[in-house]
């Protein structure tokens, strides 16, 4: 298989949100040596560098690793939650899980307790919902009201578009907000619904799974990734160089199969390897090249910034592929 699917414990997907490269876009985690903090777009320090890790804001608040535990600064640099967590998750609608003393549970942005530390997971927040695990079984986390509601199924994923993914078994189906089965799992492989579709794979068919009819439609291609931004990346079931390209829900092929790996659409770009002894880069939605293509690894997009690899250092970059790194 050759196409390649992201996936970072913790951050999970959101709405695109487009990040202006101006003077009032967010502020980028800037790499200094081995020690991180942040600058602006012109690579002016504004935080710094005094963290072991650092992750772009988001929520108007930006996780950071300082001596093995998490906490939370301002764009300032003012330091709101104090790395005291042995785990959390960036904030997202207010809310953000953290782990303390082997258990989980959601601070505000203030640092303060919205919900009980009482879950043995949680997951972030979508839609103003969580999936959590509390006492051996996974379930729907109100955030409003603290509510959880247990279900049935092996493991719960993210709200998108009003359903989250369930597993059970080896299956994946789809429960609505009040945990009720909308999609039964039937599923070898399921992705979260983005703009009334979501990927799915039904024994040995690809294809699309209508948010509106709930129905699966096959499509003749393999491997078919995340519907991302109207795209999902895939390889042709004819062409035996097993390379990949993008199509959309209709199957119309959208960017020609001329890569060696395929990443999904976030923030307008995707991360692509051109050859199989080349490197990563970005491509917009019409197949042009949008960074150099020089990366060992790559993520997709997320607020503007983008985690790279090169020989072994890692750093951020903007969407024009401006890198946030000096020795």
């Amino acid at each position: 298989m050759k196409t390649l699917i992201f996936s970072v414990i913790l951050l999970l997907p959101c709405p695109v949100r487009l990040q202006a490269q101006g003077p009032d876009a967010p502020l980028m985690p800037y790499r200094v040596g081995r020690l991180w903090g942040y600058a602006d777009r012109a690579k002016k320090i504004r935080v710094q560098p005094r963290f072991d890790f650092a992750w772009p804001f988001r929520d108007g608040r930006a996780m950071v690793l300082s001596g093995g535990r998490y906490g939370f600064v301002d764009p300032e640099g003012g330091q709101v939650v104090k790395p005291s967590y042995q785990a959390a998750g960036e904030f997202r609608e207010g809310l953000a899980p953290v782990k303390f003393k082997g258990v989980w549970g959601y601070i505000d942005k203030d640092g303060n307790t919205a919900v009980p530390f009482e879950y043995s997971e949680a997951l972030q927040p979508s839609e103003g919902l969580a999936a959590a695990k509390k006492d051996g079984r996974w379930g729907v986390l109100d955030l409003a009201s603290k509510q959880f509601t247990p279900v049935k199924y092996d493991e719960l994923f993210p709200f998108s578009q009003g359903l989250a993914r369930v597993k059970a078994g080896e299956l994946y189906g789809y429960i609505d907000r009040t945990g009720a089965e909308a999609v039964p799992p039937v599923y070898a492989e399921a992705f979260p619904f983005r703009d009334g579709f979501a990927t799915a794979r039904l024994r040995v068919q690809y294809g699309f799974i209508s948010l509106a009819a709930k129905n699966f439609k096959s499509k003749d291609f393999f491997n078919i990734g995340p519907y991302t931004e109207g795209l999902a990346h895939a390889e042709s079931r004819t062409d035996a160089s097993n390379r990949c390209g993008y199509i959309d829900a209709e199957g119309t092929v959208r960017i020609p199969f001329s890569y060696f790996m395929c990443a999904s659409f976030s923030e307008g770009l995707a991360p692509v390897l051109r050859s199989l002894t080349g490197k990563w880069g970005f491509i917009d939605r019409t197949g042009k090249a949008a960074t150099a293509f020089k990366y060992d690894e790559v993520s997709g997009f997320s607020d503007g910034a983008a985690k790279a690899v090169v020989k072994g250092k890692v750093f951020y970059i903007d969407r024009t592929g401006a890198e946030y790194f000096r020795r």
